[in-house]
């Protein structure tokens, strides 16, 4: 699997879409990137201008993040490119994003408490107290 991992500052405030296919939240936000290069001439380190990602997170993910990031924070976001292409205005257009299966709040500049959900996500079983009767 090709796995990505960026660390990065968000744009804007995250927006949380419902699926109409689906039912599943779908979240988008922008993360910009800031990068650095040492110049050996000089001695010192330079800024270089910021990439600027989009990221997509989809169902159980997509609502908690969209709980927990806002713009502005410091984000650690793994995950794999993909193609979101579309059609606007009859014509095709395409968007390479990152489609995310981690999200996290850096804690580098600040503090945060974890709370779990009592959701269940995609790979976990419900437990039940029934009974299994061989049928």
């Amino acid at each position: 699997m090709n796995e990505l991992t960026i660390v990065g500052n968000v744009t804007a405030e995250p927006v949380l879409r419902m699926s109409e296919q689906t039912g599943r939240g779908v979240l988008r936000f922008d993360v910009a990137v800031n990068r650095r290069r040492f110049d050996r001439n000089s001695g010192q380190h330079q800024d270089l201008p910021p990439v600027f990602h989009r990221v997509v997170a989809f169902g159980p993910l997509a609502e908690h993040a969209a709980d927990s990031v806002e713009k502005g924070n410091e984000v650690v976001v793994v995950g794999q490119f993909a193609d979101d292409s579309y059609e606007k205005d009859g014509e095709r257009r395409r968007q390479v994003v990152l489609e995310a299966q981690v999200i996290g709040v850096s804690l580098r500049f600040g503090t945060a408490k974890f709370t779990k959900t009592p959701r269940f996500t995609a790979g976990q079983r419900e437990v039940r107290d029934e009974v299994y009767d061989g049928e």
